[in-house]
């Protein structure tokens, strides 16, 4: 894998320059993104933002990526009941509606089974699974109001082929794809539609330390033989909430740079 300096992979201005057509124009259009403070959320908030998007970008941090956009910060902690009951309220006070509601926020930790405890996998799956589909619960009266809304699940490869000690990360991805199916076809007849995007390995704080011990292994992950970009999962998540995408329901778009189509006796030229 060659790795490529973050200040280049980081950035979320690589598609500016270009003016989008109406598919892709989200003027008017409020959205939440959770977890946007760095990485691919931020990457998300900023790209909706400039497409004319009022966006609420959620984290524990506060803190907002630039935007030549609408972009408002909202602190709050998803792996806190308590935090993710009162964050669509907020949101939806500070937006006076919802359209757009995009769930980032997640994390991965590798533990090998045979030392898993009850407190890390309820832990885990409280925050990758439960808090994206209780924040999918609270928003839906304010997504159906607007009658053509959209809500993405960001998931992981790891759901369909789980890293060594990343099981229940892969479960809880797993699993959240299986939400994003039953609200697709329980939400259709509101105006609603429900995706996911499946990335494979980003470069972003959260995978750098795996980046840089691949980088040195010279090992291969994927066809393409490097770490996608925030931006490139930032501009698929652009396509299914606009009006682009409106075809686009009940369906996972894996975004892996190849990963899963290697096989056993693969090579990738360099």
């Amino acid at each position: 894998m060659r790795l490529v300096p973050n200040d280049q992979l980081a950035s979320v201005t690589d598609y500016r320059g270009a003016v989008p057509d109406a598919a892709f124009d989200l003027t008017g259009r409020r959205a939440v993104v959770t977890g946007a403070s760095t990485g691919i959320g931020a990457a998300i908030a900023v790209r909706l933002a400039d497409a004319g998007a009022d966006v609420v970008a959620v984290s524990r941090s506060g803190r907002v990526p630039e935007a030549e956009g609408s972009i408002r910060p909202l602190v709050a902690d998803l792996s806190d009941p308590d935090g993710v009951d009162a964050l669509i309220p907020a949101a939806v006070a500070e937006l006076g509606g919802l359209d757009i509601l995009v769930n980032n926020a997640g994390r991965a930790d590798w533990l090998p089974l045979s030392d898993l405890d009850r407190e890390h996998f309820d832990g885990l799956i409280g925050l990758n699974l439960w808090a994206p589909l209780r924040l999918c619960q609270l928003a839906h009266r304010h997504l159906a109001a607007g009658g053509d809304s959209a809500v993405v699940m960001v998931g992981s490869v790891d759901a369909v082929r789980p890293s060594a000690a990343g099981a229940v990360y892969g479960a809880s991805k797993a699993g959240l794809g299986a939400v994003t199916v039953a609200l697709a076809k329980e939400w259709q007849a509101d105006g609603i539609r429900v995706t996911q995007v499946d990335p494979g390995i980003v470069d972003t704080p959260m995978a750098a330390a795996i980046i840089r011990g691949l980088s040195e292994a010279g090992a291969s992950v994927n066809i393409a033989d490097r770490a996608g970009k925030p931006d490139e999962i930032a501009a698929l998540v652009h396509y299914l909430v606009a009006p682009a995408g409106r075809f686009a329901n009940g369906a996972s778009f894996r975004l892996d740079g190849g990963a899963l189509a290697l096989g056993p006796f693969d090579v990738i030229e360099r």
